[in-house]
């Protein structure tokens, strides 16, 4: 190989990618090169953004700063880039720069309140009787209804007990933020159970032969079954087809939630 040319090309190569490559720039001494979800509290930057983990600045040239912010939603860390023009981030540095440093005992205190009270507020809103699935540290999973949140308590109605597991007991949890409705298909869902009631009263009028007025009574009986079956299922349909949400921490942080 002629070592010649392959040093000054491979030179050229890396000055090429490095040119190519936009410079993350320091919003603040205070700060650094990178901004953590302590700092960002502290110094107010991205006040919009829920479960913020961390953001970094590149100067991209052409007047324009592309910020890439990660943040966590239920465990799931994901990216989102915004742009901001050179006058927008000067104005966001003299923001922080205004502001004293942050302390360790800010860090503390900011970092307590950070996942554990939004943990707690989340299992708190679950409603009653939503269908949820629980995974213990031990690796055990626990699926029924909730009957209740009490003191960091869950009480779940599975189908032979009532078990009763604390949130820090808790690796993960499965359950639907919000139950959404199918309208359309409401009607026909009653319609078809309720059809469904009265083809099974005639079976049984068939097999029994009663009185005229029983078979009427009978007909009545199974349209009214069928009609309460039909809610039964509609509230199925609504609850399957809702989306799951599933979040976990880890022990160090259900540890926490003890206190």
């Amino acid at each position: 190989m002629n070592h010649n040319r392959f040093y000054p090309l491979l030179f050229i190569f890396i000055a090429l990618i490095n040119a190519q490559t936009p410079d993350i720039i320091p919003l603040s001494k205070k700060v650094g090169l990178t901004v953590d979800a302590e700092e960002n509290v502290y110094f107010r930057i991205f006040n919009d953004i829920d479960g913020f983990y961390s953001a970094q600045f590149y100067d991209v040239g052409k007047n324009k700063i592309i910020v890439q912010i990660v943040f966590v939603d239920f465990s799931q860390k994901s990216v989102r880039r915004r742009s901001m023009s050179t006058k927008e981030f000067i104005d966001l540095k003299h923001h922080v720069d205004a502001q004293p440093f942050i302390t360790d005992n800010d860090r503390q205190a900011i970092r307590e309140n950070l996942t554990y009270l939004t943990t707690i507020s989340i299992i708190e809103s679950i409603p009653r009787d939503q269908f949820i699935v629980i995974e213990h540290r031990t690796g055990k999973k626990v699926r029924g209804s909730v009957l209740g949140i009490e003191d960091r308590l869950i009480l779940i109605q599975t189908p032979i007990s009532v078990e009763t597991i604390p949130i820090w007991d808790m690796a993960s949890l499965t359950y639907r933020k919000e139950i959404r409705e199918i309208p359309k298909i409401k009607g026909f869902l009653y319609a078809v159970s309720a059809l469904g009631g009265v083809i099974l009263a005639e079976i049984w009028n068939e097999q029994t032969r009663p009185r005229i007025d029983l078979i009427w009574h009978f007909r009545f009986i199974g349209t009214v079954l069928g009609a309460l079956f039909g809610a039964e299922t509609y509230q199925a349909v609504n609850i399957i087809s809702s989306p799951t949400t599933f979040f976990a921490l880890t022990p160090e942080e259900m540890d926490k939630l003890k206190n």
